[in-house]
């Protein structure tokens, strides 16, 4: 299969995200909306002939097998961006993610974003939902800096506080322990030095590895 340009399938996802969040945020007139709907209509005409039915993974626009990750099959990521280019929250080509930047520093992942209008849960707030999904992703990505990737089990939130849309957010996550097959990870998720929501995640090694073998079956 003919994988989209990198480049090019970027620009897409970016005129994407911004297309959302004007649409979340528009009290534009019936007439305006209207000629919108019908460019926004021939946009999806003139991609629907090259999309793909699946199956999809977060590191590819296909599953293919061994390219999804797995507790043996890739070396240790430092660009996420890159590693997880389709994912819902730090992908680059996917126009759901705001989209999140992690980096690896002594061993923690070390991340920040900034979240627009789509994500609004109270008023001028983070959805709570969105606030676990990214600390999912934030431990999720930490685990596979030391080499111990493995699907969620368990995932604790706490809600310290509001989480404000459109300021910038920090965010930090480190492996606590590993015993057996289960991976224990804590996160935090911080606004102007306070922590706003923290997480802790047990995973377990060898799930990933499961699902793919079932996936290829399939």
């Amino acid at each position: 299969m003919t994988l989209p340009d990198t480049r090019s399938a970027e620009a897409l996802t970016q005129a994407t995200r911004r297309v959302i969040d004007l649409v979340r945020r528009s009290k534009a007139d019936p007439e305006a909306m209207r000629l919108a709907t019908a460019a926004l209509q021939a946009v999806a005409e003139q991609l629907e002939p090259d999309a793909i039915d699946g199956p999809y993974s977060q590191r590819d626009l296909l599953f293919g097998g061994m390219n999804a990750p797995g507790e043996v099959s890739f070396d240790a990521p430092t660009d996420f961006a890159e590693f997880f280019p389709y994912s819902p929250l730090v992908g680059p080509l996917n126009p759901l993610a705001p989209p999140m930047e992690f980096e690896v520093r002594g061993g923690r992942v070390h991340g920040k974003v900034t979240y627009g209008a789509p994500y609004v849960g109270p008023p001028q707030h983070v959805h709570g939902g969105i606030i676990a999904a990214t600390l999912d992703e934030l431990l999720g990505s930490t685990n596979l800096v030391h080499m111990v990737g493995g699907m969620t089990g368990t995932l604790t939130i706490r809600y310290r506080r509001p989480t404000p849309v459109l300021k910038e957010i920090e965010l930090e996550g480190w492996l606590d322990r590993v015993d057996g097959r289960k991976v224990y990870a804590h996160g935090e998720m911080r606004h102007a030095g306070e922590v706003t929501a923290e997480a802790e995640g047990i995973f377990i090694t060898g799930s990933m590895d499961q699902l793919k073998r079932s996936l290829n079956a399939a």
